[in-house]
């Protein structure tokens, strides 16, 4: 799902679309989030989960009778794949071994079918034809078989989708796992056109949370503790090469106009800061379950979009669409706030692990300062302060000397003033129990909460190990919706592996 901080702002899903002006209007073309759209957002998914029937999430999803082949008429081909997939159910080595293989040919995929359309010319008779624009044979492929050769690129750690029809057509049995045969292995441009337009992201999360609510009724999710973190991925795009658009495009004196309206060729990558390095792309948040690592929810927004506004629409989605709660809810410092601690508290009946910041720093003004009547007051001019609004991340109110306030004219602001300002201002920290000490269960400092909080790593060990052995952040696409199915089918295929890690023996 994508998260934008401002919903009436158009987003275009790529950089032909920004200059056709052609935005993303419909929620559920993008299922971009915002509080009007997420409940709908839940509903949608809902509706998708509740038209699959209850066996598909009781009965075991692999077994060996869910490998079949697509077509009516067995060949000898056809024979020898389902006696050569059927001694992988002899060998517990071999199952391990060739668990990508298992995973497409024994996990239970025809659920699609209440997910996706599928081809309307799709037949079982072998069809096979050729088209003047291209060299090979080709066919209608099954939706299920496109989705098994997206699922193979994060099973395989393949480094881009070309190697994926390159394996397809060098291995036989991958093809025969994906449903494929193997005289007609689909072009490239096929999963390029499925990734771009052949899968909405309301879709992918549907099939997402199916997959969650399988380890959900099976007992694979511990309700103890989650973690939530996020996790900046670059993007492939070059940012030093600019595109005019707008009125700037057409403007015959663009190239020495001093501000001209210019992005990249990934329109919704941004830049932003971390660890005094300089980043451009996206930014991926998610909420995993420490004891199983199943990821439970993810959001993707741009990379200079802070985590902190994440934290409780994540946790909501999660829990309008699983009804699964944790007791504990683990993150890192950068979640310290008021409102996500109380929502946890209040509306979740858990504990919130969040370390809080260090106190707000005491302004070298504050003997300037006192509190009367349950008032601040200058002691100078002796006034009352004024008011000035908030700050969020500190938690700290604010206020502002009476100077300027009504034309009043303190005749001490040259003592307390600069040059350059017009009034003075300073934060007092709002003093909240349940962020500065916890809940009684779960105090802070105690020796329970310091343990509780080491199960944060977990989402850090999640985001390392799926950049490095599923390719998370390895996508040359720069169309936003390709970029949210690539990440989508990441840790799909990460949760699929933890669900055949636990029914594994029982497959023997």
């Amino acid at each position: 799902m994508l998260f934008v901080p401002n919903p009436k702002q158009p987003i275009y899903n790529s950089l032909k679309n920004l200059k056709d002006d052609k935005s993303i209007n419909a929620w559920f073309n993008l299922a971009i989030y915002d509080e009007s759209t997420l409940s709908q957002l839940a509903q949608e998914i809902e509706s998708m989960l509740n038209k699959i029937p209850d066996s598909y999430f009781t009965s075991p999803p692999f077994d060996f009778n869910h490998f079949q082949s697509p077509y009516q008429q067995l060949s000898f081909s056809d024979l020898d794949d389902i006696e050569w997939f059927r001694s992988f159910f002899a060998s517990k080595k071999k199952l391990k071994k060739h668990f990508p293989l298992a995973i497409l040919a024994f996990f239970d995929f025809s659920f699609l079918k209440y997910i996706l359309d599928e081809n309307p010319n799709l037949s079982t008779s072998r069809t096979i034809f050729k088209k003047s624009s291209d060299s090979k044979p080709s066919s209608y492929y099954p939706v299920v078989s496109k989705v098994k050769m997206l699922l193979l690129r994060h099973l395989k750690n393949l480094p881009t989708d070309a190697e994926i029809i390159k394996l397809l057509e060098e291995n036989t049995k991958y093809a025969a796992a994906c449903g494929l045969s193997s005289l007609v292995i689909p072009d490239e441009s096929q999963i390029n056109r499925f990734k771009n337009w052949g899968i909405t992201p309301v879709q992918l999360l549907a099939i997402f949370y199916f997959i969650v609510t399988i380890a959900i009724t099976h007992g694979i999710i511990d309700s103890y503790i989650s973690a939530t973190d996020s996790s900046i991925l670059d993007s492939q795009a070059n940012p030093s090469k600019r595109h005019l658009i707008g009125q700037c495009a057409k403007c015959p004196y663009s190239s020495t106009c001093p501000h001209p309206e210019w992005v990249s060729a990934d329109v919704n990558a941004s830049y932003t800061v971390k660890n005094n390095e300089v980043y451009y792309g996206h930014k991926v948040h998610s909420m995993v379950d420490s004891i199983s690592t199943i990821v439970m929810g993810l959001f993707v927004s741009t990379a200079s979009l802070h985590d902190n506004p994440l934290f409780i629409p994540l946790l909501k989605i999660v829990d309008k669409i699983t009804s699964f709660r944790f007791k504990k809810y683990t993150a890192d410092k950068g979640y310290d706030d008021k409102d996500n601690h109380h929502f946890v508290v209040d509306e979740l009946e858990a504990d919130p692990i969040i370390p809080h910041r260090e106190k707000t720093k005491p302004s070298p003004s504050d003997n300037l300062f006192v509190l009367k009547d349950q008032l601040w007051h200058c002691t100078k001019a002796n006034l009352p302060l004024r008011p000035n609004g908030s700050d969020k991340q500190q938690n700290a109110s604010m206020f502002r000397c009476p100077h300027g306030y009504n034309n009043f004219s303190c005749p001490y602001a040259s003592e307390c003033l600069n040059p350059k300002q017009k009034y003075k201002t300073f934060k007092l920290q709002i003093k909240d129990d349940l962020r500065i000490k916890g809940t009684l269960s779960t105090p802070k400092g105690s020796l329970q909460w310091k343990e509780d909080f080491k199960y944060r790593t977990s989402v850090e060990r999640l985001f390392s190990d799926n950049i490095r052995v599923r390719q998370l952040e390895s996508f040359s696409n720069t169309n936003l919706t390709a970029i949210f199915t690539h990440i989508g089918f990441t840790f799909i295929a990460h949760n699929i592996i933890v669900l055949f890690n636990h029914f594994r023996d029982t497959l023997l």
